[in-house]
């Protein structure tokens, strides 16, 4: 293995560093420490002169300083150990830990170890170093550290498990009888299984893959479990033996290749066969081993065969648990069949039977329980630390005490081991040996200390499928439960003590894991408070954009690098994507503590691409780290990625507050105004305290410097005829500016005082380190103010201006409407004068502004505001001012049923307060233009007395017209009354279609809900059996809407049409015809007869003859 230490020159561009949103971290690596393993960087934690970095693939640990290459720490190396007597050889180092004070360094390195004990199943735990002052202070065995706790487990199983367990649990605390090639007796499972020609082919494939699938399913679990299989029929014969096991592939394609013998069920035959050449010493058996028989058959036995009693009885055959699996009808249908079968089981409850071969499945589950319960992995003592993982983490807490987890106890329930300084005592700290399984408790360890008291922390990251972490005290336990399946929550811990007085303040618990987008992750955090955790109300994330960034993955308590006396803490995100490069990169972020706890805003953000570097899972690791050659408060900060350390110097944080003087206090009245008689001169000095890591001799600090004066102001009252941006030397013994001179040149605003403001900066240097950084958190602006004189009758200026005189022009509005909404303020100041006197009136949407009158007003349309500036600057005592404002309702429906106006009345005399406040409220409804009006068709209809009855057909419409703007439900109920006396009358048809139809006693109605302004046509037939000559058929419609929310102005919301019935009367008049005709030729007659006495003919000749002798 070759170690390279990369050494760069600590030479940057300080503008490079601000603009990654560098903070006291030089992104330029200082040291890379590097290692052909790959695993090399995933854990990183602090030693007295640098850092160890275990390398988890050869065992190695190291302690890398800068300046030197890494070395390895000695007592924590070893190719091959010695475990009570046995040579074995160490596995990957999983987990390491220290802790550091004055007077010595201790280190505790955990190796996993192979081992296997007699009388049980293989075992998987750690070998842990404890290293003291770079020496080796022991070896422990965290198997050892349990055996008392096994012991007593297996002293109370005694009386209930069989001969195998109880010698098992004898031997836990024994030697071990282990190396890589010195195996444990383990378990022999011998299938005997039926061949007979009663067996179809298929079936026969069945039993097959039901033995190759409890095989499977048994050494997935039981590493020491051996299987062989005879086949009995015409013959009987080994399948397979129990040498070959080793590779299971193998082994379960000789299984799958075996073929079918057939003829008879010579079952005690097969039995003696595996007692005389299974389970013997020759062919792979072992005399400790727990032995099991499983017979798997289909009837009863048949042909010429050993006695079955007899080969039950053999010596052999002592201690073999044997079962037996029945198949099919030859066996359930048959009593003898079920008497062997249970007599060769031994008892009825190992006695399985299925209706046939493909039912096998649903036992499969209860032999592989009988299987794994003989190895004692469910109940049994061996499993519940066999395959523990002692040591998985580890823990040095502050009083000596070590804690291992152990994630793999009671079916991976897991737990923590308690090893106390100076004592013998051991304890386990789990939930209960009912915990779900898998939750992996142990998975991170931790200690918290509160005065003279400890508390023990560890997470289990599966616990209820949300994580958890367990807060022990030694007797009693509390819980803190994850919010997210899946997130992690608990994989890893950070105990924080912010203050550094020796009590930890905080708890942060990673869950890297937690998704919202992708696999973002997060940190929470706890404070504890008289003994108990407390959620804080935040959590830290990094960058949004990042989705599978696994923030959270590391956890540091950096110390305090910012020089504020708080410690800072360093997250890790391995999985964020560079910006610039293919490969993922990783980052971390720097989170710096204060009085109040954590920042949470992250300072600083580094990643590879910060510095040109191309790393892997770059902030797997963090920690704090010192260089030995110099003293301990310089901070160096060591990141982990795959195969490298890189290492990066803080720079010391310094906090400049600056105290500006100014020879002008206060702008008397007589000089305030334009005249150029008020113009003066004035100094204006700046000095630099420095409140944190002051410049000490021969160190300079270049500050940039920028004053603006009256600033927010275009006409400058006071005026800086110099260079507005300079350039100051910051020694030990020069903290001021030289001083400046500025101009007074009067003023139009007499009240708001002028300020001068000023930022500073440090001048970013060309080469070198920088001497300091500026706190990232203290501000780098200040302002200095210089007050104008008031004129008051009191030291506080109280004008007295009221709202009172102001009102609404109308209490109600309608949207749709040309209205206007109209205000007007009366205002009068009969108190002092009143500076920058603002009228501010907030307003609802529903509301346009139309015109403004009397002040200096503003509409900010997008907070519904008003800003009115009355007399500015000086509202003056006894004036008055007539404000008007008016609005428009806006042209878009409103659902409110009431709107409000506030008017805020505010000064500034004494700073921004408020002098009166008034609201004002009013209705509000949307407008509807709407007429209703009806025809019915025909509007009269005749019938001649006698004529016969028939149908008429009818048709009553009604119309809206006008606009329904804001889409208001318009109901038009149309009542006809039905007249059941004098007409027969039947609704055929109406629309709209979507109306509805329902009637009463006396009625029909048409129910009609529209938004759209539609016909309502109704047609109907009527038969007419009236008496009298005049009658009517009418129809009424009513109109109905939302009168709180729209409102119709002059509307007619009742029409009624009739249609008109009149009855012709028929009268016989024969006779008065002839008897006139008869009078009127008798009277023809007479007048002839008289007109003839008279002469009247004879005179008419008379003059005719005269006129033709003429």
């Amino acid at each position: 293995m070759e170690y390279h230490i990369k050494m760069f020159a600590a030479v940057l561009l300080m503008t490079g560093i601000y603009s990654t949103a560098g903070f006291n971290i030089l992104t330029t690596p200082v040291y890379n420490f590097t290692n052909n393993d790959k695993l090399f960087g995933q854990t990183i934690i602090k030693s007295q002169n640098g850092v160890f970095v275990p390398s988890p693939t050869n065992g190695k640990v190291f302690e890398c300083t800068l300046g030197k290459a890494c070395s390895t720490v000695k007592g924590t190396y070893h190719t091959e150990l010695s475990v009570k007597g046995k040579k074995v050889t160490p596995r990957p180092i999983t987990s390491i830990s220290s802790i550091l004070n004055e007077e010595e360094e201790q280190l505790l390195v955990c190796n996993q170890i192979r081992t296997k004990k007699k009388g049980s199943s293989e075992n998987f735990n750690g070998l842990c170093a404890h290293v003291l002052n770079q020496k080796e202070e022991e070896k422990i065995y965290p198997a050892d550290l349990v055996s008392e706790q096994l012991n007593r487990i297996a002293v109370d199983d005694t009386s209930k498990t069989s001969s195998r367990k109880r010698r098992q649990a004898e031997q836990n605390g024994g030697d071990v009888d282990e190396g890589e090639d010195d195996e444990d007796s383990g378990t022999e499972i011998a299938f005997v299984l039926d061949g007979s020609g009663s067996i179809e082919p298929e079936d026969f494939t069945r039993a097959k893959d039901f033995m190759s699938n409890v095989m499977k399913k048994v050494w997935a679990s039981c590493f020491t479990c051996n299987f062989a299989i005879v086949q009995f029929g015409s013959d009987i014969r080994t399948e397979l033996s129990l040498k070959e096991n080793d590779n299971v592939a193998k082994a379960l394609d000789k299984v799958k290749s075996i073929t079918q013998i057939g003829e008879r069920t010579k079952t005690a035959s097969a039995l003696y066969h595996v007692l005389t050449e299974v389970f013997v010493p020759e062919n792979g058996s072992k005399k400790e081993a727990s032995k099991m028989i499983i017979v798997l058959s289909d009837g009863e036995m048949q042909g010429k065969q050993r006695n079955l009693t007899e080969v039950l009885n053999m010596k052999e055959m002592e201690g073999v648990l044997r079962f037996a699996i029945g198949v099919g009808d030859g066996i359930l249908g048959s009593p003898k069949a079920i008497k062997e079968m249970t007599q060769i089981a031994g008892d009825a409850k190992r006695f399985f039977n299925v209706s046939n071969y493909a039912a096998l499945e649903t036992i499969l589950s209860n032999i592989e329980k009988s299987i794994i319960n003989l190895e004692g992995i469910n109940k049994g003592v061996g499993f519940q630390f066999e395959l523990a993982e002692a040591g998985f983490s580890s823990h040095l807490t502050h009083e000596g005490s070590m804690l291992f987890g152990a994630v793999g106890a009671y079916d991976w329930s897991g737990g923590i081991i308690l090893k106390r300084k100076e004592e013998k005592t051991v304890k386990f700290l789990n939930a209960t040996k009912e915990e779900p399984r898998f939750s992996y408790l142990g998975y991170s360890v931790a200690s918290v200390h509160i005065g003279t008291e400890t508390l023990y922390i560890s997470g289990a990251p599966r616990y209820n499928l949300t994580g958890a972490v367990f807060i022990f005290d030694g007797t009693n336990q509390d819980l803190i439960e994850g919010d997210q399946v899946g997130s992690y929550f608990g994989s890893v811990l950070c105990a924080l003590d912010i203050d550094n007085k020796q009590d930890t303040d905080y708890l942060l618990v990673g869950a890297p894991h937690y998704h919202e987008k992708g696999e973002e992750g997060k940190v929470l955090v706890y404070k504890l408070h008289q003994g108990k955790f407390e959620k804080e109300g935040y959590v830290l994330r990094g960058l949004g954009k990042y989705i599978y960034a696994r923030f959270g993955s590391a956890i540091a308590d950096i110390g305090d690098i910012d020089g504020n006396k708080y410690s800072d803490v360093a997250v890790g995100a391995p999985l964020e994507a560079a910006d610039d490069l293919t490969d993922i990169s990783g980052s971390i972020y720097i989170y710096n503590g204060f009085k109040d706890g954590l920042k949470q805003q992250f300072s600083q953000r580094i990643a590879p691409s910060d510095f040109g570097m191309k790393l892997v899972h770059f902030g797997q690791a963090v920690s704090a780290m010192y260089d030995a050659r110099k003293n301990k408060k310089e901070i160096f900060i060591s990141v982990g990625s795959d195969g490298v350390v890189t290492v990066f110097k803080t720079v010391p944080v310094i906090i400049l507050e600056p105290q500006i003087t100014v020879s002008l206090t206060e702008i008397s009245l007589a000089q305030q105004g334009k005249d150029k008689s008020n113009e003066f001169q004035t100094t204006f000095k700046i000095c630099f305290n420095e409140q944190r890591n002051k410049i000490i001799s021969g160190e300079t600090l270049n500050i940039e410097c920028q004053i603006d004066t009256d600033s927010d102001k275009e006409e400058k009252r006071l005026i800086d005829n110099q260079e507005k941006k300079f350039t100051f030397k910051l020694t030990n013994e020069q903290t001021c500016l030289k001083p400046r001179y500025l101009e007074y040149v009067g003023c139009y605003d007499c009240f708001t005082p002028i300020k001068i403001k000023g930022h500073f900066t440090l001048v970013p240097v060309s080469d070198g380190i920088p001497v300091r950084v500026l706190d990232a958190f203290t501000p780098t602006e200040f302002i200095k103010e210089i007050p104008f004189e008031k004129e008051c009758k009191e030291l506080n200026c109280k004008s007295a201006i009221s709202l009172a005189n102001s009102t609404l022009s109308t209490n109600l509005i309608i949207i749709g409407s040309s209205e206007t909404l109209t205000i007007t303020f009366e205002l009068l100041n009969s108190g002092d004068n009143s500076y920058m006197t603002t009228l501010t009136l907030s307003y609802p949407e529903i509301l346009q502004s139309k015109k403004n009158e009397g002040g200096q007003c503003e509409v900010k349309k997008d907070e519904l505001q008003i800003v009115c500036k009355l007399l500015h600057p000086v509202f003056r005592r006894d004036a008055q001012n007539k404000v008007t404002i008016a609005w428009q309702p806006i042209d878009k429906k409103s659902d409110l049923s009431n709107g409000k106006i506030t008017a805020v009345l505010t000064g500034g005399n004494n700073g921004t307060e408020e002098l009166d406040s008034k609201s004002y409220v009013f209705g509000v409804k949307n407008a509807l233009e709407l007429q209703l009006t009806g025809t019915a068709s025909p509007n009269i209809i005749t019938i001649e007395e006698g004529e016969k009855t028939l149908p008429k057909e009818l048709q009553f419409s009604f119309k809206l017209l006008g606009e329904n703007k804001y889409k208001a439900k318009i109901n038009v109920t149309v009542t006809i009354p039905k007249q059941k006396q004098k007409t027969e009358l039947t609704i055929t048809s109406f629309e709209p279609k979507n109306c509805a139809e329902f009637d009463d006693k006396d009625n029909y109605h048409i129910d009609c809900t529209l938004t759209d302004l539609q016909n309502i046509n109704i047609k109907a037939t009527a038969l007419i059996h009236i008496e009298d000559t005049h009658e009517k058929i009418s129809a009424t419609a009513e109109l109905n809407f939302d009168e709180n929310v729209f409102y119709g102005k002059d509307i007619r919301k009742t029409e009624k049409v009739e249609v008109a019935i009149k009855k012709l009367m028929v009268v016989k008049s024969t006779a008065p015809i002839i008897g006139g005709s008869i009078g009127g030729f008798v009277l023809l007659i007479i007048i002839i007869i008289i007109l003839v006495k008279c002469g009247f003919f004879r005179r008419r000749r008379r003059m005719e003859r005269t006129a033709s002798t003429h």
